[in-house]
């Protein structure tokens, strides 16, 4: 099965449910190459991240609404 892999900025790659934060453009470029070829393990040995954290499930990085929150408007219909 195919690991999903989206960059997410220049120096964040999110694998599967977890967003990985580089220090550099050129660390992020070679986690993301890595982990077409090999487990994620081993990338996040030969290129550790400055930081690994869980992503929501169902957050889309690339989702203009993210993080709105949508409110019922006040009033109605005469």
């Amino acid at each position: 099965m195919p690991i999903t892999t989206i960059r997410v900025s220049d120096t964040e790659v999110q694998v599967e449910r977890t967003l990985y934060t580089f220090a550099q453009k050129s660390d992020a470029d070679a986690f993301a190459q890595c982990v077409v070829n090999d487990s994620i393990d081993t990338c996040y040995r030969s290129h550790p991240p400055l930081s690994a954290r869980p992503t929501v499930p169902d957050e889309h990085p690339d989702d203009p609404n993210r993080g709105s929150t949508i409110s019922p408007s006040l009033g109605g219909m005469p």
